[in-house]
């Protein structure tokens, strides 16, 4: 008997909807202060030319295909926050051309899962690519040495997309379309 009571009481139902939107009013702004501290902590890489947040986690169209950024030095010396998206995400590696050694990156924290594959000349490079197969390769052909014209063709057989930069664009507005 107790049971149907409440259930028909009004009262009861107006303090677990006040309840409920109180819990659920206070978690917005808990997450909003600190997600906002975070921001605000960080350096303004985070932010493209236009000012709009970038949180450099991959796109939805790119989540399940593996991505080959390129580490050349055009990369190295952007504001892309190379470090976010290795820690944001899962299907990424990292190619560190020939002239470049792992000491050149400055990566504060490499995950244990992470790939990151070195070769010793232009042709390790390429090896590296066509067994690699990625969906889409990040890379600036200048920084290689590469007339990307001649070369598109080849790398066109074993990966999918290719976003090649110049060494003066700005690299961040070029990639954007792959991170959220």
């Amino acid at each position: 008997m107790m049971s149907r009571k409440a259930s028909r009481n009004p009262r009861l139902y107006f303090t677990a909807l006040v309840a409920t939107s109180v819990v659920a009013i206070s978690y917005k702004i808990y997450t909003n202060y600190f997600i906002s501290t975070e921001d605000t902590d960080d350096n303004d890489t985070s932010k493209t030319s236009s000012e709009t947040p970038v949180t450099y986690t991959v796109s939805k169209k790119y989540s399940n295909k593996s991505i080959a950024i390129t580490l050349s030095s055009s990369f190295l010396s952007s504001k892309l926050p190379l470090n976010k998206i290795l820690i944001n995400s899962e299907n990424m590696i990292f190619i560190i051309p020939p002239n470049l050694t792992e000491s050149d990156l400055n990566l504060s924290y490499i995950p244990p899962n992470f790939k990151l594959l070195n070769c010793s000349n232009l042709q390790g490079y390429l090896q590296i690519l066509k067994n690699l197969k990625p969906d889409l390769l990040l890379m600036c052909s200048d920084d290689l040495g590469i007339n990307f014209g001649q070369i598109k063709k080849d790398l066109n057989m074993f990966i999918r997309d290719i976003i090649n930069v110049d060494q003066n664009e700005d690299i961040i507005t070029k990639v954007r379309p792959i991170f959220d």
